[in-house]
């Protein structure tokens, strides 16, 4: 798992965007996990995904001399998935754990992660037992996803159907996450995909300490076409069974307007059978070229071969054990393993 001659040291990856309120209580929530685990080193890796309101200076101002950290700034809004793998690729530890800048995750999780992780555990997925939002319509759709999303992925079985909400990643997947280029992910699915021994553990979720969740319902649309379309062959089936139905729809439409006229003894609805075809055959249509649009925009968006992210400053705070100097050190994405191109271009 890691060198028995050293202590391990786990790194604390929270991606946060315009969380200026919540910052005294993350580098609290920070100290208290380092209390908790007196046999463990810790790192805070903090990626401040283009704020407005200043979080990442702030965060550099809240932490202490006894705080390890490195803050990353983006050039702008990337998206937290985009804002977790930059956190993989720069940080130091034999694992690394994800949690969410508002303080929805108890001290608690960090024990349960890090015994499996000893345990030999690659990856520990986090399940919420207690929702912060148990009901409402959002949260209801949200859980039909997680599920339907777990039976047809091409993901292995261990992948939790409730959907994941944290994990813990050991530094075998982090090395392997580091080369994945796919601009438009899924992370989640991407650990999972690995097929490292997988196991999870059980939370109950807090309410957000300040601030609305910037999770927006746009996000989320477009979270679920980058999982199929990644992960999952099923959209395509979805769109020949839509086919075969719809070709069926009309065939039966025109042959019920002609059986009508033959019993009757009148002419057949010319105009009714014409609309009918059309209209069922151009709504096929324009779906499954819609589905095979999403397909060809994410491939040409790889194709492109743009940055997932961009560092515009990256910021040492203390340093680890052994390692010089103190104090807060800007650092040239560049030099930093696992980021490559201009300005810590998040790809290889």
């Amino acid at each position: 798992m890691t060198d028995q001659t050293r202590r391990p040291l786990v790194s604390i990856v929270v991606p946060a965007y315009d969380e200026a309120p919540n910052v005294a209580g993350t580098v609290e929530l920070f100290r208290q996990i380092k209390q908790s685990q007196p046999d463990v080193d810790f790192e805070l890796v903090l990626i401040d995904d283009g704020s407005s309101d200043g979080t990442a200076d702030l965060f550099v101002a809240a932490l202490g001399e006894n705080d390890v950290a490195r803050v990353a700034s983006f050039s702008r809004n990337f998206g937290s998935h985009a804002g977790v793998s930059a956190g993989f690729a720069i940080c130091r530890g034999d694992c690394a754990i994800t949690l969410s800048a508002d303080l929805q995750e108890p001290v608690e999780v960090i024990d349960r992660f890090l015994n499996e992780w000893r345990a030999g555990s690659d990856i520990v997925w986090a399940i919420r037992s207690v929702r912060s939002v148990p009901k409402g319509l959002a949260n209801k759709l949200a859980m039909k996803f997680n599920d339907f999303f777990a039976k047809h992925a091409d993901l292995p079985d261990s992948y939790p159907k409730a959907g994941p909400s944290q994990m813990l990643v050991s530094r075998p997947v982090l090395d392997v996450i580091n080369q994945m280029p796919e601009l438009n992910r899924n992370l989640l699915g991407l650990v999972a995909w690995t097929g490292f021994k997988q196991t999870t553990v059980a939370f109950e979720q807090k309410p957000r300490a300040a601030n609305d969740s910037k999770w927006t319902t746009s996000k989320k649309i477009k979270l679920v076409f980058d999982s199929f379309i990644a992960f999952s062959i099923m959209p395509i089936f979805l769109m020949l069974f839509a086919g075969v139905i719809f070709t069926g729809i009309g065939l039966l439409t025109v042959f019920g307007f002609l059986l009508g006229a033959l019993i009757t003894l009148s002419a057949p609805n010319a105009i009714g059978i014409i609309v009918g075809v059309v209209l069922f055959c151009t709504g096929a249509n324009l779906g499954c070229t819609g589905m095979l649009g999403q397909y060809l925009y994410r491939a040409g968006d790889d194709a492109r071969r743009r940055p997932l992210y961009i560092i515009r400053q990256l910021r040492d705070i203390n340093s680890l054990a052994g390692q010089s100097p103190q104090g807060v050190v800007n650092v040239n994405p560049l030099d930093v393993p696992g980021l490559s191109g201009v300005n810590g271009l998040g790809r290889r």
